[in-house]
């Protein structure tokens, strides 16, 4: 079975501990993994078959821009929990990367979760 992944999807939100976070709003990096429920879309070659990367995107955008969580680890099981729901789906992995940490010595933060259909 075919594995997904899209990487480096730039979005920009509203989430953090600190308030000066949610306040100026940040740039994070999401990456994507996932399988599909079938195999139909391997040898059907028809996008109604497929999981669509233009609505994956837009359900990212939709949950990191629509919503503010105090963690990267509930923003990232959010957008985990609706890829599941919307997407035709087994598993999905969600990587969300934040850069500006304000340390000087540079370096970012990364979450990952991941989550199966029941």
């Amino acid at each position: 079975m075919a594995i997904i992944r899209l990487e480096g999807l730039s979005v920009f939100g509203h989430h953090g501990a600190r308030p000066f976070e949610k306040e100026a709003g940040q740039r994070l990096e999401v990456d994507l993994e996932l399988e599909p429920l079938d195999v139909r879309a391997e040898t059907s070659d028809r996008l109604a078959d497929a999981v669509d990367y233009d609505q994956l995107y837009r359900a990212v955008r939709d949950v990191v821009e629509n919503n503010s969580f105090h963690l990267l680890e509930t923003l990232a099981a959010h957008v985990g929990e609706r890829i599941l729901s919307s997407f035709a789906v087994g598993r999905v992995k969600v990587k969300i990367s934040k850069q500006n940490l304000g340390w000087t010595t540079g370096g970012r933060a990364i979450i990952e979760v991941e989550r199966r259909r029941a």
